[in-house]
């Protein structure tokens, strides 16, 4: 699980839970009992060879519905782990259904549409045992309290989930019962897994290699960093919830990722700090700007930073931007060219279709100005991760950083219950398609006289007429 510092990073599916695995014999018990369990669901041919009610239906798609029951019934490559409950898996749509207090407990899963619950007191504590096929379809049978009741939670590999439960003949309650003191027996010379061993994979630095160069995953300190910016600064949680007309939403980050772009003129090299918002961070933004909504498909929100990123030589000059009249970098972490650098939340849809909101602090008519620098250190931070790796040195100076923007905002009034009144009444204005006119710098048509002066730290979030 992640740190609870890092409130607003996805985590992997890995971390979630404790597990072992379990001794050879699980599986035939396991399969024994679903084929009885099939005959009490209505699925008599459960486990038979190319029937119409298959469990491979539930594992894979057409035509690899009869290659996932045979691979499970053979036990080819399949993976049996006994695990303690203690989140509850369920899809973006499933957790947006919860009442607000149990969705408030939901962290995000990197990679994927899902959220993780964490159970309650009452909930914690029940075991599971559950089988995993090559492809990564899953089956769960999860304990009950009544003896005799079996609980399977398939999921395919498309995640399309299936639950099959049913009370088992009385003679087959033990049996039950025997299943999962088996499973808890330790194999020799196995490890269990759990997300307090080790440093988690999204914690650390990696480059994937690619064609053109590849790109570099920057670790979750940098992710939190950029949420707290997107949030603290530019209040992007509130443009997120307005693409939901009943629901408010946290700004979660699945990954970051820094490019280095350098196709075509060298005047045009930079560099490109993706921030990629979580599906639990709201849909598609176009209809809050735009009248007509992109034909595309809707893939992603991203927060993206661009900038030159050149290294800057023992003169302290860009070679990329040698007769610029000045030299532009950050003082908390030097020797990177930072001109040119912009923000925007970016709406990816296929083909570049989507939305594009500029983000800068440096307007005049609000009150972000003083936020200018945090920006800037913190996209030169990324630069220097890209070069150096992300050691304990950067993650402490970050962490000074983010201090200090908290009491930057607190010593000019930017959080708090004001705020938080700021960012309600900004939502309702964006659900109700309110737009700023560019001369005036005010709100279009009539709204409540103090409604204007959330213009000050929301302005960027409306379109502008």
């Amino acid at each position: 699980m992640a740190s609870p510092a890092l409130v607003h990073v996805a985590v992997d599916k890995k971390d979630l839970q404790t597990s072992q695995r379990c001794p050879p014999g699980v599986l035939s018990t396991f399969l024994a009992l679903l084929a009885k369990l099939g005959k009490a669901t209505r699925h008599p041919g459960l486990l038979t060879e190319h029937a119409v009610d298959s469990i491979g239906y539930y594992l894979d798609e057409a035509p690899r519905v009869e290659a996932a029951r045979l691979q499970l019934v053979r036990g080819d490559g399949v993976r049996v782990e006994l695990r303690a409950r203690r989140f509850d898996v369920l899809t973006v749509d499933a957790a947006d259904k919860l009442p607000s207090a149990r969705r408030r407990q939901c962290v995000a899963i990197r990679g994927t549409k899902e959220v993780a619950r964490r159970l309650d007191a009452s909930e914690r504590g029940a075991m599971e045992i559950v089988v995993t096929l090559m492809s990564g379809a899953t089956l769960a049978l999860r304990q009950s309290k009544r003896p005799r009741r079996m609980v399977v939670l398939c999921t395919s590999v498309q995640q399309k989930k299936k639950v099959l439960d049913a009370e088992l003949e009385e003679a087959d309650g033990p049996k039950l019962a025997e299943l999962f003191v088996e499973a808890a027996r330790s194999v020799p010379g196995a490890a269990s897994s759990s997300s307090s061993s080790g440093t988690p994979s999204h914690a650390l630095t990696r480059h994937v290699k690619m064609k053109d160069g590849g790109f570099w995953v920057l670790p979750a300190w940098y992710a939190e960093a950029c949420a707290l910016i997107a949030q603290d600064v530019f209040r992007l949680h509130a443009l997120v919830s307005s693409t939901s007309q009943a629901i408010s939403r946290a700004l979660f980050v699945d990954s970051v990722s820094a490019h280095r772009i350098e196709n075509g003129p060298v005047e045009r090299h930079h560099t490109l700090i993706k921030t990629v918002l979580h599906p639990a961070s709201g849909g598609c933004a176009c209809g809050l700007h735009r009248t007509t909504l992109p034909t595309q498909a809707f893939k992603r929100l991203e927060m993206r930073w661009e900038f030159c990123g050149c290294k800057l030589d023992e003169r302290g000059r860009c070679p990329q931007h040698h007769q610029a009249e000045r030299t532009v970098e950050s003082a908390a972490f030097p020797k990177v060219c930072m001109i040119g650098l912009k923000m925007e939340l970016y709406c990816a849809h296929d083909e570049r279709q989507g939305l594009r909101v500029p983000l800068r602090a440096t307007d005049e008519k609000m009150e972000l100005g003083w936020a200018q620098r945090f920006v800037l250190d913190l996209a030169a931070c990324g630069a220097r991760i890209m070069v150096a790796g992300a050691h304990a040195d950067l993650e402490t100076d970050v962490s000074h950083l983010l201090g200090e923007l908290a009491a930057q905002r607190a010593a000019r009034g930017h959080g708090g219950d004001a705020m938080m009144q700021r960012d309600i009444t900004a939502v309702y204005l964006l659900r109700n398609k309110a737009t700023v006119k560019k001369s005036t710098g005010k709100f279009v048509g009539k709204v409540q006289a103090d409604c204007n002066s959330i213009l000050k730290t929301h302005k960027h979030l409306f379109k502008l007429v």
